[in-house]
């Protein structure tokens, strides 16, 4: 294998369907063999007409936070079908993957994290260290950690959220990753949320938990790392700098080369 091929690496992309695509094309450019195993459903909300009352009230906020891609594509669009983004209003993102997905929506972001993607790095940044009096909006889904609001509100911040979408675990027939590790040596499996870590631990069939323990795993945050050890998983994950396209496929490149 070449410095810039994948060739013989077996990779299973878990991102939504929507937003799997362009990952899985610039792992197959690569000469990867790439399965697509969804382990989170992607759904917007019903109750459209109450949040674009809600979206239609940013220009009071200060700051925006976006928690993940979906957020980013939801949220924004909650917002443009209520006007242009209120120049006012500044952009946070959780992580390099979230920055991504928002300058592909149009939309810059201000504050992008260095490290991890996690609400830990974003509370060190220094905007997350001045809000004292201000008034912050979360973009999100339905429930999840409450770290970085109850933080921000310590600091003295007003912090409300825009539940904007709603996610399931899907029922993708885990056979599939039977057969492939039946057949051949997976290289690597691609997560980035604690929620689609925890739903691939109860859709694999619990024949195979085995081999998903010794499986390499691919994370982006010191959460995800602990989180692998608690569901009994054997190895050290490798841990990616962001959810970003780049920096996804610069781990994958980087840990192939190495086995």
């Amino acid at each position: 294998m070449t410095s810039t091929s994948l060739h013989d690496c077996t990779i299973v992309v878990t991102r939504p369907v929507a937003q799997a695509g362009k990952l899985i094309k610039k792992l197959q450019d690569l000469s990867a063999t790439v399965v697509h195993f969804p382990v989170i459903a992607i759904s917007p909300l019903k109750n459209q007409q109450q949040l674009l009352t809600q979206a239609k009230s940013l220009g009071n906020y200060d700051i925006a936070i976006f928690i993940s891609r979906n957020a980013a594509i939801f949220g924004s669009a909650l917002v443009k079908k209520t006007g242009d983004w209120p120049p006012e209003t500044q952009i946070a993102a959780i992580g390099d993957g979230t920055a991504q997905q928002l300058s592909e929506l149009g939309l810059s972001a201000d504050v992008v994290p260095s490290g991890a993607a996690s609400s830990e790095s974003l509370l060190s940044s220094s905007m997350m260290n001045s809000v004292e009096d201000k008034r912050i909006l979360i973009f999100r889904g339905i429930g999840g950690r409450e770290k970085l609001a109850d933080s921000l509100r310590k600091r003295g911040a007003i912090v409300d959220y825009l539940e904007c979408y709603e996610r399931k675990r899907p029922n993708n027939d885990p056979t599939i990753l039977t057969r492939i590790w039946d057949k051949h040596k997976i290289n690597g499996i691609i997560l980035t949320s604690n929620e689609g870590l925890k739903n691939l631990y109860q859709m694999v069939k619990k024949d195979d938990l085995d081999r998903l323990n010794t499986t390499p795993l691919y994370v982006i945050s010191s959460t995800m790392v602990e989180l692998c050890g608690k569901l009994g998983y054997k190895l050290t994950p490798i841990l990616m700098p962001s959810a970003s396209d780049d920096d996804v496929i610069q781990s994958v490149m980087e840990h192939c080369r190495s086995q």
